[in-house]
């Protein structure tokens, strides 16, 4: 059976196309990755770890990018000791003690109503929450006099009679000296919500 020339030469000109345009495919292929090794990185050098540990303490936080970065120390940016002025308020009692910059009470340092002189029902009074204000201004003033300058942040907690008239005292005359100290007030009255049933209101 004979073909004619023109097939022939038709079905070899479509071989030599095909194994052209796969010789393309296949350069074009691996150009695109090598351009994608050398793009990850592959192609480089690995770093080698050294034959010995360093010596000495080794900071692991230094090889993290995410580990937050550490503040120096600036010793011109430390101001005066930060103490603490914490009033708790309940429906029968007004409580307030004075904490220093590590949190610890100071010594003479805590009120209630009980304390200056109110018993029963008269510690809930306004009254009782005024006088806790006062002696306790009267020994922030002495920790001012021994310790020179300070700041004071006030930490206000629970609802009652007394916490209005502690309030208002920073507003007072009495409140004069200790009112330029304060740089902090903060609420850290407790919030229920749902939970199991409070317990019974005490009744005097």
């Amino acid at each position: 059976m004979s073909i004619r020339q023109s097939v022939l030469r038709a079905s070899q000109l479509v071989l030599h196309q095909s194994r052209h345009l796969h010789a393309s495919s296949s350069r074009a292929s691996a150009a695109f990755s090598n351009d994608l090794l050398a793009d990850m990185g592959v192609d480089r050098p690995r770093r080698v770890a050294p034959e010995h540990p360093p010596k000495g303490p080794f900071d692991f936080a230094s090889l993290n990018p995410l580990a937050p970065s550490k503040r120096l120390p600036n010793k011109h940016a430390q101001g005066p000791p930060k103490y603490h002025f914490h009033a708790h308020f309940t429906p029968n009692n007004t409580k307030i003690f004075l904490a220093d910059p590590d949190g610890r009470p100071l010594p003479k340092g805590w009120w209630t109503g009980g304390s200056c002189k109110f018993k029963g029902v008269n510690r809930s009074t306004q009254e009782a929450g005024y006088q806790c204000a006062v002696n306790a201004f009267n020994r922030i003033n002495d920790i001012v006099a021994e310790k020179g300058p300070i700041t004071l942040a006030v930490h206000l907690r629970g609802f009652g009679k007394g916490r209005s008239a502690v309030e208002q005292i920073f507003l007072t005359s009495e409140g004069d000296k200790v009112r330029p100290l304060v740089v902090e007030v903060e609420d850290r009255t407790h919030i229920k919500i749902g939970g199991t049933r409070a317990k019974k209101a005490r009744r005097l």
